[in-house]
């Protein structure tokens, strides 16, 4: 076990070789990451995410990073999947067997994706492994939609400190380096672990806590005039 600090102050990470997982600490959580290649570990995970959740309805932060491939074109080479405080970062491009499970848990309608330009994402998934996923929210267009004008960009690190106050770092370096690489540096990790947190906050603020907070006003108006009518 090691730790690197990182020139964000609110950020360290630890690596455990033996479990290939890391704690990046951001936003005051110490979010588990685990990165892999290999089918047996991606089903651990899932198995985990599903047994906590157990039916109910999640939202899963999805983002993914590109390599360009023998022909010069762009493939996805990175799947980051968070949910909460845990991460998996997968290396598609290194998996010689996609396990069942995570077939499954892509398509189960019980858990939302969300992202932003989460559809690219998805459409390159479905072309690249064959990995479709049945329900694909673009944040972005949501934050669009429910608050019209509010918004001066739309991209996810605006989104992330306007919705869900936090400050990331969006190195050019990093998200345009070697996604293709066997071993990852730590750089790396921790930027596609923060990416897919991200998401996650800015889906859970707005499908779940905004729609919350709606449903709780209009019960309470309902309430009040109820309470009027009968006075």
């Amino acid at each position: 076990m090691f730790t690197v600090k990182s020139d964000n102050n609110n950020l360290t990470k630890n690596f455990n070789s033996s479990t290939c997982k890391y704690s990046v600490l951001f936003d005051g959580l110490t979010i588990e990451t685990t990165v892999t290649n290999e089918a047996h570990i991606v089903e651990e995970w899932i198995r985990l995410i599903s047994s906590i959740h157990d039916g109910k309805r999640t939202v899963v932060g999805l983002d993914t990073e590109w390599m360009r491939d023998q022909n010069n074109k762009m493939k996805v080479a990175i799947l980051q999947l968070c949910v909460e405080d845990k991460c998996l970062i997968l290396q598609l491009s290194f998996m010689d067997n996609i396990p069942q499970s995570l077939r499954t848990f892509l398509f189960d309608s019980n858990f939302e994706f969300v992202g932003v330009g989460i559809l690219l994402d998805i459409k390159k998934l479905k072309n690249e492994y064959d990995l479709e996923c049945n329900n694909g929210t673009d944040v972005a267009t949501v934050a669009r939609t429910q608050c019209p004008g509010r918004f001066s960009s739309l991209g996810l690190k605006y989104l992330a400190k306007e919705l869900a106050d936090l400050d990331m770092k969006k190195s050019k370096e990093i998200c345009t380096s070697k996604w293709e690489s066997k071993e990852l540096t730590q750089d790396q990790i921790e930027y596609a672990c923060i990416d897919a947190y991200a998401s996650y906050k800015i889906g859970k603020k707005l499908l779940i806590e905004e729609k919350l907070l709606k449903e709780q006003k209009l019960l309470s108006e309902n309430q009040e005039a109820t309470s009027i009518l009968f006075c």
